[in-house]
């Protein structure tokens, strides 16, 4: 029978010391970008993207039971799905009137006393300035992006920011595998060209995804 830190250590998102490092790998301006995506202008005139995300991560640690870890990619999907949800939701409730503070997307810090959270968050990226560089660096890939054709843009999204598999992106857009595979390929390489000359660096480490 496996003891309770062997089961922790095969469930590291469920584990408040290994929980912050797992946030920190992902690259969170890319999640805005997605965010952002779903949001739409008129729901973003309401509803911060990183209030999006800041409510993903408290549900994200307080249903983290619902999730078997595989792996990083397999956990930021999962993420994904719960920030969808939480878009929906805002999607529903914009322009309403809310009686009595209840709004349907909390103020993070009112979640985090809930149940004390914002201990378990990793150290430094709910900060302003953390906050702001990740808002800076999505508004660059989102102009890089905008930059793209349409029929480039929208492979390089699914595919590269949402992680839809290659077959997938091709079903949905009605494409030959082919011909999808070779849109990625042109997108992906205009589109780190353009990232490259907004954030000023040569470096591809810089313009992923």
């Amino acid at each position: 029978m496996s003891s309770p830190d062997e089961c922790t250590a095969a469930q590291p998102h469920r584990d408040p010391t290994e929980w912050g490092r797992l946030v920190e790998s992902l690259d969170i301006a890319s999640i805005f970008v997605v965010i952002g995506s779903w949001l739409g202008q008129k729901v973003r005139g309401e509803v911060a993207v990183e209030d999006i995300w800041q409510e993903t991560l408290w549900c994200s640690w307080r249903d983290r039971e619902q999730h078997d870890w595989r792996n990083l990619s397999a956990w930021r999907t999962w993420l994904l799905s719960i920030a969808k949800n939480r878009v929906r939701d805002a999607g529903r409730s914009a322009g309403r009137t809310k009686r009595g503070g209840d709004h349907s997307i909390a103020p993070f810090s009112t979640l985090a006393e809930r149940e004390s959270v914002s201990a378990m968050l990793p150290p430094g990226s709910t900060t302003p300035s953390r906050v702001a560089g990740f808002r800076e660096r999505a508004r660059a890939m989102e102009i890089a992006l905008e930059s793209l054709d349409p029929e480039l843009r929208t492979v390089v999204h699914l595919r590269l920011f949402e992680e839809v598999p290659m077959r997938t992106v091709a079903e949905q857009l009605g494409l030959p595998l082919s011909t999808a595979k070779e849109r990625l390929l042109r997108g992906v390489t205009r589109y780190r060209f353009r990232l490259r000359q907004l954030l000023g660096s040569d470096d591809e480490r810089e313009s992923s995804p």
